[in-house]
This record gives structure tokens, C-alpha cells and sequence, in this order.
């Protein structure tokens, strides 16, 4: 419950937030993620991603965020807007990621895919997801604890309320979850491509981290800050499953494994809900213990997702940030050519000098 108290604290704070609170949320409304060979950086209203080509230079490619949430009030609301954001990070990062892996088998000169082969990557990757650390370790915490002791002989509605014969086997399931995260991130962080990833990620960070910090967009200027970051996707993934652990056990235990299934999913929603303003509040309350042990072990898993990048990995970070910072009138632009444009911000914009064609190099 205090996992809760403090997620309904998170927006109380905010409402009550000071003019330079109001300014921190400004310099905190950009964050993005690695792709392959570049940074996607996100804005309040654009977003851009640079990728590093195999001869040297940099394209980036800018684009509206076209978010439903920033149509939509209901979808902005305390505690609602954690699942549309999600799906919106999701579909972004989806679509940048491919954008980016064509651009890197372009340069190295080969076909790219159809979007079949990327409909059914999003799939394979949906199932691994919802099956792998939803589902499977549901069904393995059962394994231990087939039937567990109920208040009135076996009605199955008693099974939904909390009681200490259902701990056990929730924090059971939330461990195999964090383990099988750590362990899949262990995994994949063998290859070399993936450390690459990781190292960009962190370059990512590392530019965010000097934006809020008031230092210059310079590669030395963003060096010296940590590739650390509250509000990174990796700390999301650990407060998740933590958060949901509570949650699970206000509903007891299942011992129908179905039944137990089909609840996972469905609090698939409220878990995501207080994880998001849990993780806004970390990355706006910085000072606070509390919240600083909260978040502790979500950033100390990003030792594992992040790596410290190289010089010309920072530049690509920086140029993607410059561009939406241009883009929203935080900075003035730089004397370099304007980046191509997606459909959404070219359709939305007049001005000739930005009609310029995908996949030009900057």
C-alpha cells in the first residue's frame, strides 16, 4: 500500500509544483532511446532520430510525435495515462527502430525488409514479452504452491482476497520475473552489436542528463555526466515488476493457473499506471531518500543496459537532441542542413527550405 500512497503522492507533488519545479519539468520533458547505430530523441511536440553511417556522417530524420494523449485529457490523467504512454513509447520506439535498421542495411547495401518481416518481429517480440516474463513465471510460481490454504473451503472468489498464505508465492513470482529480466539482459548483451546498442544508450543518457543539467551540447560538455537516468525504460522494467509484486498480493492467490493468468494481464494496466507516476516523481524529486532507494535498483540495472559511449557516439546523440530543441524553439539552429522530415511534421509545416528528401545525410 505504500507503493500506492506514494504513486498518489507523485501527482500531488507535481500539482503543487513551484515555478522552478515547473522549469525542471521543462528541461525534463526529453528523453529517448538507442537504435541501431544512432539515438532517437523525444520533445514535448517532435522527435528525431540521428543514425551514424558506415561512411562517417550523420542523417537524422525528424517527425510530430502525433501523441493521442496530448488530443485526448482523460488519457492524461493521474494513474491513466501510464498504459497509453507506454503503448505510445512502444509504437515510437518500434518505428524508429526500423527506420534506423533500414537505414543500416542500406549502407551496407542490402534489401530491407517488407513490412511483413517487421510485422511479425513486433509479434515475436509481444509474445517473448507478455509470455516470457508475464505468463511463464506466473506458471512456474505455481509450481511450488499447486493449492494454497482459502478462508471458506474452495470458493474461488475468496482466492482474490489478500491473505499471508498468498505472499509467499506473489513474491516468488515477482523474483523469477526480476531474475529472468536480469538474466535475458545478460544474454543478449554478449553480442557485439548489442553492446554497441548499449553504448549509444548511453550516450543517450548522457546528453539528457547535460540538457537538464544546464551544461552546453558539446561532446565535452556531455561527457563528464553519468549514463545513469532515473527515468530510463530499464528502471521502468524493475519498478514494474516491484510495483506489481504489491499489487498481486492485494488480490491473494489463484491456484487455477488460468485464472491466475488472466489476472496478471488484466493488471497489466493499474501496475503500469503507478509505475509511470512513481518514475515521473523520481525523475522531478531527485533529493528525496525515499525515492532514491526506490529507484536504486532499476539504475543500478542500468550498469548491464548501458555502456560508456565513445566521442563520436555522443555527437550522434547531441545532433539528434539539437534537432528537436530546434525544433521546439529551445535552441537557436546550428549552421547544418535541416534534417529530412517524416510525414507528419512535413504535412504540418509550409516553409520550402523543409521540404527535404528521407534519408538525407546532415
Amino acid at each position: 500500500m505504500c507503493i500506492i500512497a506514494l504513486g498518489v503522492s507523485a501527482v500531488i507533488m507535481e500539482r503543487a509544483g513551484t515555478k522552478a519545479g515547473k522549469a525542471m519539468a521543462d528541461r525534463t520533458a526529453y528523453g529517448g532511446q538507442a537504435v541501431i547505430e544512432g539515438v532517437m530523441i523525444r520533445g514535448r511536440d517532435q522527435v528525431a532520430t540521428a543514425c551514424r553511417l558506415p561512411d562517417g556522417s550523420i542523417t537524422v530524420r525528424r517527425d510530430l510525435v502525433n501523441s493521442a494523449m496530448q488530443r485526448n485529457a482523460v488519457l492524461r490523467l493521474p494513474f491513466f495515462r501510464g498504459t497509453p504512454a507506454l503503448f505510445e513509447s512502444l509504437q515510437l520506439g518500434y518505428r524508429t527502430l526500423m527506420w534506423s535498421a533500414d537505414i543500416a542495411m542500406e549502407g551496407e547495401g542490402q534489401e530491407k525488409p517488407n513490412e511483413l518481416h517487421y510485422a511479425l518481429a513486433i509479434l515475436s517480440a509481444m509474445v517473448v514479452g507478455i509470455g516470457g516474463f508475464v505468463l511463464l513465471p506466473n506458471f512456474l510460481a505455481h509450481l511450488p504452491f499447486p493449492a494454497i490454504p482459502h478462508a471458506a473451503g474452495g470458493n474461488v472468489w475468496l482466492q482474490f482476497l489478500p491473505s499471508r498464505a498468498a505472499v509467499l508465492p506473489n513474491i516468488l513470482e515477482g523474483v523469477i520475473r526480476i531474475v529472468m529480466l536480469v538474466g535475458y539482459i545478460l544474454l543478449i548483451g554478449r553480442g557485439a552489436e548489442i553492446r554497441r546498442v548499449f553504448a549509444y544508450h548511453g550516450a543517450e543518457h548522457k546528453v539528457v542528463n547535460a540538457w537538464e543539467g544546464g551544461a552546453e551540447l558539446t561532446v565535452e560538455g556531455a561527457k563528464p555526466y553519468s549514463r545513469i537516468h532515473p527515468r530510463c525504460g530499464t528502471s521502468f522494467l524493475f519498478l514494474f515488476f516491484v510495483v506489481g509484486i504489491l499489487i498481486h498480493g492485494l488480490i491473494g492467490w489463484q491456484d487455477n493457473r488460468l485464472l491466475s493468468m488472466a489476472t496478471r494481464l488484466v493488471l497489466l494496466f493499474p501496475v503500469a499506471g503507478v509505475s509511470y507516476e512513481l518514475l515521473r516523481l523520481a525523475g522531478r524529486q531527485r533529493n528525496s531518500q525515499l525515492l532514491k532507494i526506490l529507484v536504486w535498483p532499476g539504475m543500478m540495472l542500468q550498469q548491464l543496459t548501458t555502456a560508456e559511449p565513445e566521442d563520436d557516439q555522443i555527437e550522434v546523440a547531441i545532433r539528434s537532441m539539437r534537432h528537436v530543441l530546434e525544433g521546439e524553439g529551445e535552441l537557436e539552429p546550428e549552421a547544418i542542413e535541416t534534417a529530412p522530415l517524416g510525414p507528419e511534421l512535413e504535412a504540418a509545416v509550409e516553409a520550402p527550405q523543409t521540404q527535404v528528401a528521407d534519408g538525407e545525410s546532415v
